[in-house]
């Protein structure tokens, strides 16, 4: 009532409504005047837009999307009509879950009790446990357990064991100090996840650690890029020619001459067999760090182009200009 104002013993107010709701308004106001006859029945009017005035997000959301629609809002909401990224958040935000709390016991619990929130929600409403305040995100536990579960099979780690389920490509030879672990004839390679010899090598934390860190950064990169083209389409959509050409284009080529060269190269060390000259093995942070500190010069033996690294080093170059200039 403080929002309208009294003309000729009549209230009047704006507000938005969508269309979609119209008769469902113009229904609860008939019903009012039925239930009080005293009150005289409400009417509604359409009117134009002010001019620029924005009108308020509307999203129409269910059991299962409604807590991936809060998880947006609390970042920002989106404008209107603009593409809402509720949509791809219910697999990007638990995948990404999954890839920092890989594990297959603790995936597996998270799992279980998502899906015992789905199965006894009745119940769980009417009681007074201490579940009952997880009940509204029961799906989104669901998907996260089931990422978790699923990534920690690519980790092969089982509270930060092994597990030995397809055999392994190596040989180990316990009768000598330290391990000795030799590979077996043959090109084997391990079906699914890491190989469990990993877990007794020296190397095991430095590549375990190493080949997650990378994991990370291809997805968050890929991740990123997403949101950037979410943004030119928006742009498309709202005919906002200036931001296109001046934030989307300059964004991307920064996003495809950093980070995307960057992943490139990862790919590229992964496909280089680097025995016997182990040490040779560029260091892919050093790389990125010498672009702009020494022009794109490198020191170490060069992963891609010729031997000598003209090709590498000319080509980092050019990204430095091109960097520049956007």
């Amino acid at each position: 009532m403080n929002s309208l104002t009294l003309k000729n013993s009549i209230f009047h107010g704006k507000c938005w409504c969508p269309k979609a709701n119209e008769e469902l308004v113009l229904q609860t106001l008939h019903n009012l005047s039925k239930k009080q006859p005293h009150i005289a029945g409400g009417q509604i009017q359409e009117t134009m837009r002010p001019e620029h005035v924005s009108p308020p997000t509307y999203f129409k959301s269910n059991q299962f999307t409604n807590i991936f629609q809060e998880i947006v809002n609390t970042y920002g909401i989106p404008r209107y009509r603009e593409i809402n990224p509720t949509v791809f958040t219910i697999i990007t935000f638990p995948f990404l879950f999954g890839v920092m709390f890989g594990d297959i016991a603790h995936g597996f619990l998270v799992f279980i009790l998502g899906l015992y929130l789905m199965f006894w929600k009745q119940g769980l409403m009417k009681s007074d446990s201490i579940f009952k305040q997880l009940v509204p995100g029961r799906h989104l536990i669901v998907l996260m357990g089931f990422f978790s579960f699923y990534c920690g099979l690519m980790y092969n780690d089982f509270l930060y064991l092994s597990l030995d389920l397809f055999g392994s490509c190596y040989q180990v030879n316990t009768d000598v100090s330290p391990v000795e672990i030799m590979k077996k004839d043959g090109e084997c390679v391990y079906p699914i996840g890491l190989d469990p010899v990993w877990v007794i090598s020296n190397q095991d934390i430095n590549f375990t650690n190493s080949y997650k860190m990378k994991l990370a950064v291809i997805l968050g990169v890929i991740h990123m890029s997403f949101g950037i083209f979410l943004k030119a389409l928006n742009t498309i959509h709202e005919q906002k020619p200036m931001d296109f050409f001046f934030e989307f284009i300059p964004q991307i080529i920064f996003m495809i001459f950093t980070f995307g060269y960057m992943i490139i190269l990862i790919f590229l060390k992964w496909g280089i067999d680097w025995q016997p000259d182990l040490f040779m093995a560029p260091s892919i942070i050093n790389i990125m760090i010498d672009i702009p500190l020494k022009m794109g010069t490198t020191e170490n033996r060069p992963i891609w182009g010729d031997l000598i690294g003209i090709e590498q080093e000319e080509f980092q170059k050019a990204i430095i200009c091109i960097l520049i200039v956007f």
